[in-house]
């Protein structure tokens, strides 16, 4: 789990980094980010399933972003949105995914 201080949870954060951010896409995710306080939100809509298949897109998320925090630059707010495909992804193709469209956005090293 990602510590208190590193989590978007308020509805004003999300709001902002979806109209002055810039997204990036992928099959399985779509990345907001804005300059801010590095902090993460992850977003999965009913569109992906029911709450088991939500809840398991947003901790195959999470989990990518927690193991690659030491390569994610600080300075960020990051949002992170579950798509329909990741139902099917495992989680080194979620992390994969994640990790490309952040070395797309410059907020990642390319290791």
């Amino acid at each position: 789990m990602l510590k208190k201080g590193l989590r978007l949870k308020k509805s004003g954060d999300f709001q902002r980094t979806f109209a002055a951010g810039r997204s990036y896409t992928s099959r399985q995710a779509v990345i907001y980010l804005v300059k801010g306080d590095t902090c993460f939100g992850f977003i999965a809509s009913k569109k992906v399933g029911n709450s088991v298949k939500r809840n398991r897109a947003k901790r195959l998320m999470r989990e990518a972003v927690r193991l690659n925090l030491s390569r994610i630059k600080p300075g960020y707010q990051v949002v992170l949105i579950a798509r329909r495909d990741i139902i099917r992804a495992t989680y080194a193709e979620v992390e994969k995914s994640v990790l490309f469209m952040l070395r797309k956005a410059g907020v990642a090293d390319g290791n």
